[in-house]
């Protein structure tokens, strides 16, 4: 009897030591994921990249998240030059930043971007090191590419 009672004492305790490495490995997994000021800053590098001036009066970077993700699991961003004659306004680009990653498409041309100064501010916001071309390739499969093509790297 003594024996079962300690035995299931240490299963209890053993599962409860396993709960609480899996909540730690979730919260951890949390940390890992970038902020919105940091999507902000990582679009302002890609944009630059772009040779987009976004100093210029006629230009507006907007979030595209309004009251919730445009596409799950991304933050979202548009990039629109303000007509300066009757007409409508010019969609420039159209960002979409992997919350977990920071890895960044252009979604109208289903483009990912990597270049050295980006890999830099994703390892240092996300702590990623690299990415798999099965996890890139899902990435564009979410936001409804079937083919990816690179931003060249400068």
């Amino acid at each position: 009897m003594r024996r079962t009672f300690l035995l299931i004492l240490l299963l209890a305790i053993g599962l409860a030591w396993v709960g609480s490495a899996h909540s730690h490995a979730a919260a951890q997994s949390a940390k890992h994921q970038i902020t919105l000021r940091q999507a902000h800053q990582i679009v302002t590098l890609v944009a630059h990249h772009d040779e987009i001036d976004l100093s210029d009066t006629h230009i507006e970077l907007n979030s595209m998240d309004l009251n919730q993700d445009f596409t799950p699991g991304f933050f979202s961003f548009a990039i629109i030059r303000e007509s300066t004659s009757p007409g409508p306004d010019e969609t420039l680009r159209r960002y979409a930043i992997n919350r977990r990653t920071g890895d960044v498409w252009e979604m109208t041309l289903c483009m990912h971007y990597d270049f050295p100064e980006l890999a830099h501010m994703q390892h240092t916001y996300s702590g990623r090191t690299a990415i798999g071309a099965s996890e890139l390739a899902a990435q564009g499969k979410q936001l409804g590419c079937t083919q990816e093509n690179s931003k060249p790297t400068s």
